[in-house]
Formats: C-alpha cells, sequence, structure tokens
C-alpha cells in the first residue's frame, strides 16, 4: 500500500486520528467550529495547523452528502503498511468489496484488540472515505496491510479457519481452536476456491430464522468474539 494523503472527516474520527501516529497536516472547518470546544478538548489539537472554509468549499471538499463541516488532511505513515505481528489472531478479508464492511472489520479488529487485519488486492480501499468513516477511527490504532494470501509467511497461516454457511458449528464444544487466521469471504461470492483449500477448517455460524445470510461484518464480529471467547476457556 502506497504512501499516501487521505481526507478525514468527522470529530469523532478526526480526534481519533490525532491521537495516533499519523501526520495532520492541517484541519479545515467551516465558521460554525470557529469556537467549538473541540479544539480545546484536547491539547494538541489546538496547536495543529488549520483554515477556516466556506460552507460552499467545504461541500466541494467533502466526500459525504452532508458535510460535517471539519475534515483534516493527514499523511499515512510508511510503517503503517507492514504486516500485523503474529502470534495472535488476524483478520484477513477476502475480496470483501464494499468499503463499509470493510472498515466496521477493521472496528472489530481493533475492538477486539486483534494484532491486526490483512487485506486481498481486491478488497475495497481501506482508507476510501466509506471505509474510514465505517472504522470510525480503528484504522489510526490498528495494523493493517494489504497482500495476497499465498504471499503470507507462514507464521500468521498456522492455523487459518475460513467463515462459510456450509462449515462446521465454531460454537460446538471442541469444534475447532482459535485461528491465527480468521478469514472473512466477500459478500457475493464467499471464499475464494484457494483460500478455502488452504484452511484447516471451515466455520460457519448456525442460524434460526430465515434470513439467507449475515452481513460479512457482522459475521467477523460473531466469529471474532466466539474464537476469543474460546481461547479464555
Amino acid at each position: 500500500m502506497a504512501q499516501r494523503k487521505v481526507l478525514v472527516e468527522g470529530e469523532k474520527c478526526i480526534r481519533e486520528l490525532c491521537r495516533s501516529a499519523w501526520t495532520v497536516e492541517r484541519i479545515y472547518f467551516t465558521e460554525a467550529w470557529e469556537g467549538a470546544s473541540f479544539w480545546t478538548s484536547d491539547a494538541h489539537l489546538d496547536a495543529l495547523p488549520r483554515q477556516q472554509v466556506s460552507a460552499k468549499d467545504m461541500e466541494m471538499m467533502s466526500a459525504v452528502k452532508t458535510p460535517p463541516g471539519i475534515l483534516a488532511v493527514a499523511a499515512w505513515p510508511e510503517d503503517v503498511e507492514a504486516l500485523p505481528q503474529a502470534g495472535g489472531m488476524v483478520l484477513y478479508l477476502d475480496d470483501v468489496a464494499d468499503p463499509g464492511n470493510v472498515g466496521t472489520l477493521i472496528r472489530v479488529a481493533d475492538w477486539f484488540g486483534l494484532h491486526g487485519v490483512i487485506l486481498s488486492p481486491r478488497c475495497a480501499d481501506p482508507l476510501s472515505p466509506k471505509a474510514l468513516q465505517s472504522a470510525m477511527g480503528s484504522t489510526f490504532h490498528i495494523s493493517t496491510a494489504v497482500m495476497p494470501f499465498a504471499e503470507l509467511p507462514s507464521e500468521h497461516t498456522k492455523n487459518v479457519i475460513g467463515l462459510d454457511a456450509g462449515g462446521q458449528n465454531l460454537f460446538e464444544p471442541g469444534a475447532m481452536s482459535t485461528p491465527s487466521l480468521l478469514v472473512v469471504g466477500s459478500e457475493s461470492h464467499g471464499l475464494s476456491s484457494d483460500i478455502r483449500e488452504a484452511c484447516h477448517a471451515i466455520a460457519s455460524i448456525p442460524g434460526a430464522g430465515r434470513a439467507e445470510s449475515l452481513n460479512a461484518s457482522v459475521a467477523g464480529a460473531i466469529a471474532t468474539s466466539a474464537f476469543l471467547q474460546k481461547g479464555l476457556t
């Protein structure tokens, strides 16, 4: 993932950005934010470069339909694209195309304290506006990398478990151990055939209703929680 500049919008995401190792180059804001308590809520916020712009200019700069009136331009750190550290559970996103799901899964990984998230090259951009909004600042605090599954080092693939409706019930006692890599497949096609073949086990989340399937990020969150609970017992 090449170093690049990103736009971060909204008070919550900018606050998390400013608490991270990312470099904030400038914050742009409309008149409504001029005297807001946001600037004095954290000492370092008041010292950051900032510039007031018109509502029209903000609308042109923003990537959302209803601009929150404040956005930051930040630089992606050079070392942030390093692979997550091995030795703990990592999420692997296999061609997850919806940026909302990508962002939410990054947030899930951050919430549960996973070692990080690795995305296949065909995943949605984790730095797109929708992905950043869905991650709600977690992108700035957790290791996130892009790498084809076939190129992953062996320490990350010691115990690979994929999620699929046709797999084994992950809630069954002793069904499977906590994975080193938990793979969440694409919303429409599920797991890629090569990754399915490489998995040590396929896990499923049982349901009792009539819904055809679970949203990718919901399934990832449920499975992550279940596997971590297994590791605690």
